[in-house]
């Protein structure tokens, strides 16, 4: 005997529903398990952006001690020493800033970015300019690894006092990221 075409669809469908719903299950349970990340893959960034000083204190004079009081500081999170050769910062704007051949910054330790200029140091770097990189009322920094890939950005916007998906917290001088 033949069943319609219609009908053998529907005898199918109710033999196949209780195989897809068993698949899915397990789909669901073992595909987490399966592409589980390495301890690795899930440590922090090992190049983070942690403070921005953006409007330091008194009158913007351009003047090179002043320009130095403005600054970015960035820590490596990771477990190694991190060679910086090649890396760039930016800001929302032109400026950008190559991190000098063989800068490197070890486990835990932090490295500063000051606008203005100064002798090198393994803590301290100068960017070397003549004006401000970071604006007063809002910006946003960006690290960029050797091939260009962007690692984190930051962005910030002045006195706001709860960080938000947008933005960091921010005091009238500070953006901690």
């Amino acid at each position: 005997m033949h069943l319609p075409l219609l009908q053998r669809a529907r005898f199918q469908d109710v033999r196949v529903r209780p195989l897809l719903a068993l698949l899915l299950l397990l789909a669901l349970v073992a595909g987490p398990l399966a592409v589980a990340p390495s301890a690795d893959a899930a440590t922090k960034k090992p190049l983070d952006i942690v403070k921005i000083v953006y409007d330091p204190a008194g009158r913007d004079t351009w003047k090179n001690g002043h320009l130095n009081k403005e600054y970015i500081v960035l820590k490596n999170t990771g477990k190694k020493t991190l060679s910086l050769t090649g890396y760039t910062l930016r800001d929302n704007g032109p400026q950008r800033f190559r991190f000098p051949k063989g800068t490197k910054i070890k486990p835990g330790k932090t490295l500063t970015i000051r606008s203005g200029k100064g002798k090198n140091t393994s803590s301290t770097l100068y960017w070397g300019t003549k004006s401000y990189i970071w604006n007063n009322t809002h910006d946003t920094a960006r690290t960029y690894n050797s091939k260009g890939k962007k690692l984190e950005s930051c962005a910030y916007k002045k006195l706001t006092k709860k960080a938000t998906k947008k933005y960091v917290r921010t005091t009238a001088t500070t953006a901690y990221c």
